[in-house]
């Protein structure tokens, strides 16, 4: 696949591993800005990009756009999770990913955070901190090789 040399890195590395990514139900920019109204936080343009581009698969990273708002405004209702965090991913008890969606100013960068909910909201760290979703991202693409089979990896019935 022919990549465009002025994506950025992490443009760039959804492209090349395209296959992961092109999933089905691709939002709108009308979904991302309601979602982004009702948790009252902008998404990182990198996240707003992916899902509108390539909806969800296996490496996204994020459960949907509907349970990341519903999960987050739960969150911030019954655990008091800050209003800086956005949930991404909830596991149950396996964990939770938590996107900070305020900006690290040396790398513009919003860090991501893998945690139980019992650390919510007073020790969110966790064991498992990215720098980047773009680094969170590699993980999940690393993990889901590990698990999928060959047969399964594309998206047969891809809509948008």
């Amino acid at each position: 696949m022919m990549v465009d040399s002025a994506l950025n890195p992490f443009r760039r590395f959804v492209a090349d591993n395209n296959i992961w990514f092109a999933g089905r139900l691709p939002e709108t920019q009308a979904s991302i800005s309601a979602a982004e109204e009702s948790l009252g936080v902008q998404l990182p343009s990198d996240i707003t990009w992916l899902l509108t581009t390539y909806g969800y698969w296996h490496a996204t990273g994020i459960c949907s756009l509907t349970d990341t708002v519903t999960d987050t405004l739960t969150a911030r209702d019954s655990l008091g999770l800050p209003h800086n965090f956005v949930v991404l991913y909830d596991h149950h008890d396996g964990g939770v990913v938590l996107l900070d969606t305020t900006v690290i100013p040396d790398t513009n960068t919003h860090s991501v955070y893998i945690t139980g909910w019992e650390f919510v909201p007073d020790d969110i760290a966790g064991d498992i901190v990215f720098p980047s979703f773009f680094d969170y991202v590699k993980y999940v693409l690393d993990n889901e090789r590990d698990l999928i089979d060959a047969a399964d990896i594309a998206c047969s019935d891809r809509d948008g």
